[in-house]
This record gives C-alpha cells, sequence and structure tokens, in this order.
C-alpha cells in the first residue's frame, strides 16, 4: 500500500497548520469584536446625557415603587403612574445589554465586570414589577433576557 511521498505529506500538514491558524485567528479577531462592542455600549451609556437621565429618573422611580408597595397599593395602580415608564425606560436598556450577550454580540466576561452589580440591583428592585409585567400586559417575553443573565451571574459571583 503506497500511502504517497513525503512532500506529500509535508503539503498536507502545512495546510492543515494554516487552517488552525486561521481558525484561531478568526476566533481571536471576533472575541476582540464582542469585547470592544460591549466597551462601546458601556461608554455610551456612561457618557450619553439622556442615558444618565433615565438612570437618575430609574433611581427616583424605585424609591415611587417601594413607597408604594409600603402603602400596600397594587401594582395596577403603580402601572398608571409616570415611575412605571421611568422603570420600564432603563429596563430596556438592561434588556438590550443581556440580548447582545445571549446573542453572543457583547463579550459576557467585560459585561460582567462592568455591570454585574449594577444588574442585580435593578433586578432585585424590580422583580415584583417585571414579574407583573410578564403576567399582565402580555409580554410574558418582557425582560426575559434581562432575567436569565442575572441568574447566571448570581451564581457566578
Amino acid at each position: 500500500m503506497d500511502w504517497g511521498s513525503v512532500p506529500q505529506w509535508v503539503t498536507a500538514l502545512i495546510a492543515g497548520g494554516a487552517l488552525t491558524a486561521a481558525w484561531a485567528s478568526i476566533r481571536s479577531q471576533k472575541e476582540l469584536a464582542r469585547k470592544r462592542a460591549a466597551i462601546d455600549f458601556f461608554g455610551k451609556t456612561e457618557m450619553d446625557r439622556e442615558t444618565l437621565n433615565a438612570h437618575e429618573s430609574f433611581i427616583e422611580a424605585i424609591g415611587v415603587l417601594d413607597e408604594h408597595f409600603h402603602k400596600h397599593k397594587t401594582l395596577d395602580e403603580f402601572v398608571k403612574t409616570k415611575a412605571y415608564w421611568d422603570i420600564r425606560g432603563y429596563l430596556n436598556l438592561h434588556e438590550l445589554m443581556a440580548v447582545g450577550i445571549n446573542q453572543r454580540v457583547f463579550d459576557d466576561n467585560v459585561c460582567y465586570d462592568f455591570w454585574a452589580s449594577e444588574l442585580e440591583n435593578a433586578y432585585k428592585k424590580t422583580r415584583p414589577l417585571i414579574e407583573y409585567i410578564q403576567k399582565h400586559n402580555d409580554e410574558e417575553d418582557m425582560y426575559c433576557e434581562l432575567v436569565v443573565v442575572n441568574n447566571r451571574w448570581m451564581k457566578r459571583g
């Protein structure tokens, strides 16, 4: 049985090495692109005046929500307030980030290092409202990505 000559095997090994190098290069470029996308996203969240205002409104709205719960009012009443929409607007930012992570657009490690405590705090403070939205507004998929990322990150930390 003739399996070929040495030059043919050398050529095959070189081609295999080139394929491996190309695969490793593509993989590292994808990883770098995900990290850059995450940094760009968070750079925007930290520098954009509208986003900073949305965060401030969110913090104020959390106070309104807490007060609402202490007065034993229902979420049916709370959804009619401006604070409800301020919370939703900021949760939408978290959901967008979570979609980016779950779709592998953003690097999970970069996002975790920068945003894990922010997401965890937002989720803890709004969990009853998130569950209400998912049950009552025909939006059962709303904030699902946020919940998935938060739960995964809580196990990590």
